[in-house]
This record gives C-alpha cells, sequence and structure tokens, in this order.
C-alpha cells in the first residue's frame, strides 16, 4: 500500500459552467427534435412493413387457393362442354338465349384433334 501513498493526489475537481449562445441551443434543440421525429417515423415504417409482409403472406395463400380453384373450374367447365360436344357436334353456345346450334353428324371437336393429331 505504501505504493499508493506516492501517486499524487488531487482532491479538487474543478467544473467551469458556460451559457451557450441562444443559436446554438436552438440548433441544438432543432437538431435533437429532428431526430427524435426520425426514431418515430423509422419505428412506424418497421411497424407498416411488417403489416405489409404479413398481408402479402395472407394474399399469396388467396392466390393459390383461387389459383386451385380456377383449375377445377375450367376441368369442370371443359368436360361439361367436351360431354355437351359429343352430342352436339361443332356446337356454338348462346348462353343468354340458352340455344346450342350444332352440325349433326359431324365430326367432335375431340375427334378433329385427334385426327389432327395423327397427321402431324
Amino acid at each position: 500500500m505504501a505504493e499508493l501513498d506516492s501517486i499524487p493526489q488531487k482532491q479538487n475537481i474543478e467544473i467551469e459552467t458556460v451559457q451557450l449562445e441562444d443559436s446554438i441551443k436552438q440548433q441544438l434543440e432543432q437538431l435533437n427534435q429532428k431526430q427524435n421525429l426520425l426514431v418515430n417515423d423509422f419505428g412506424q415504417i418497421h411497424i407498416r412493413r411488417k403489416e405489409i409482409t404479413e398481408e402479402l403472406k395472407n394474399l399469396d395463400e388467396i392466390q393459390e387457393k383461387t389459383e386451385i380453384e380456377f383449375k377445377s373450374v375450367a376441368n369442370e367447365l371443359k368436360d361439361l362442354l367436351d360431354g355437351l360436344d359429343d352430342k352436339y357436334p361443332q356446337m356454338r353456345i348462346n348462353l343468354k338465349d340458352g340455344v346450342i346450334q350444332y352440325q349433326p353428324g359431324s365430326l367432335t371437336r375431340r375427334q378433329v384433334a385427334e385426327q389432327q393429331g395423327r397427321s402431324i
């Protein structure tokens, strides 16, 4: 402990106080306020980004379900039209009037497609 006794000890700590110039004080306050507003903006951006990300996930799920349903409806419509084409070859449907025009004795669209497939 004798070593510590040989280190000079300063007993007084001097602290001075100086009044800031008003322009500097105002500039510090303005910059501090701007910084606080920016921190708030960052928080709002972060929250909104999370909301948008969640919304995009939900939209992806909805889109996937809709695509599956669309394919199912398209297949159902194709099957129905193929069945009608077998019964009414080369048909033209007017949904407004509920009328089918067709060519009795003609090849169905499927038969025409098969013939074209063989000739290629």
